[in-house]
């Protein structure tokens, strides 16, 4: 058995490793009764029901999920399993555009930043920075505040619309979810990849190359790109940790009925039963984090497997 091979199964397990963790993790705290307390009486602290009912609870979550019998639940005029189709449409489309469009916008810009030694270079590189220096929330608010404002303006994005500032009714009501969700993470990214450039042009093949007369252009195109994508790769768990935390703040907000909508909706909506409601939660829950690690484990295999790291 080779390095690499090795290297691969050691990445399979360790992520199958945390995945059951996780989800076992998620099934114990949600299986325990919406109505359980701790409460304070006779000088001393106990829960309000018996251990036995809250064991109970803990299976019955831990049978609905892994049996499937969850899906077959009602919930909102509909069963826990076509909501999640439905939901996990929107969602994925959100994800999916929003890494791509992180990634189109933060590499370029990140190649821009790099040139920090005069002025401008400095004033891009602050560009990067300040978005990773905010709270999200802030940032997608701002997004919101500049939809409301273009929608009551009457003014189309790219010629599409006008767009409503909220709501999921049309295949464009995307757009604004998909910009909010990806403008910290191409932040993130232009700030990796201007790292990963400035470091390489200190190496002293760099520094030969460009004493032959090598533009800084054809020395990132042929030399640093691929540590560039390494580098990348490597903030990729951070970046799918910014985005799937934030997708419930950017579909709450713009009330776009995604897998995050309807996670908070489960235990806050009166239109839920409240044991419907946690059920669907659990499977919501375990779901995006079987996505989350099969991602995460792609991404690794990729950066430590298919792209090996470049060294000078």
């Amino acid at each position: 058995m080779n390095l690499r091979t090795r290297k691969l199964i050691k990445i399979i397990l360790g992520n199958l490793l945390l995945l059951t963790s996780v989800i076992v993790g998620v099934l114990l705290i949600t299986g325990v009764p919406i109505d359980f307390d701790i409460i304070y009486e006779k000088g001393r602290y106990r829960p309000n029901m018996s251990w036995d009912i809250i064991m109970e609870g803990i299976r019955e979550n831990f049978r609905y999920v892994f049996s499937g019998e969850v899906k077959d639940l009602v919930i909102l005029d509909g069963t826990v399993g076509e909501l999640f189709a439905v939901s996990a449409r929107r969602s994925g489309i959100v994800l999916l555009f929003g890494i791509l469009l992180a990634v189109i916008l933060g590499i370029p810009k990140g190649i821009l930043d790099s040139r920090k030694r005069d002025r401008i270079g400095t004033f891009k590189m602050l560009q990067s920075l300040v978005p990773l220096s905010v709270p999200d929330i802030l940032t997608i608010g701002l997004i919101q505040m500049l939809a409301l404002y273009l929608f009551k303006s009457g003014i189309t994005f790219f010629g599409i619309g006008p767009i409503e500032f909220k709501g999921d009714q049309y295949w464009y009501s995307a757009i604004y979810p998909i910009i909010s969700i990806s403008i910290l993470p191409a932040a993130y990214i232009a700030r990796t990849t201007a790292t990963a450039i400035e470091e390489g042009f200190s190496k002293p093949y760099i520094l030969a190359a460009r004493g032959k007369g090598c533009s800084r252009f054809r020395i990132i195109r042929n030399h640093l790109m691929k540590s560039v994508v390494y580098e990348v790769l490597s903030v990729f768990p951070t970046i799918l940790a910014l985005m799937f935390s934030s997708l419930i703040i950017v579909e709450r907000l713009f009330y776009y009925r995604g897998i995050g909508y309807h996670m908070i909706d489960f235990y806050t909506s009166t239109r839920i039963d409240a044991f419907a409601g946690s059920m669907a939660f659990s499977y919501f829950m375990t779901i995006m984090a079987v996505v989350y690690f099969f991602i995460l484990l792609m991404f690794n295999v990729l950066k430590d497997v298919v792209i090996p790291q470049v060294k000078s």
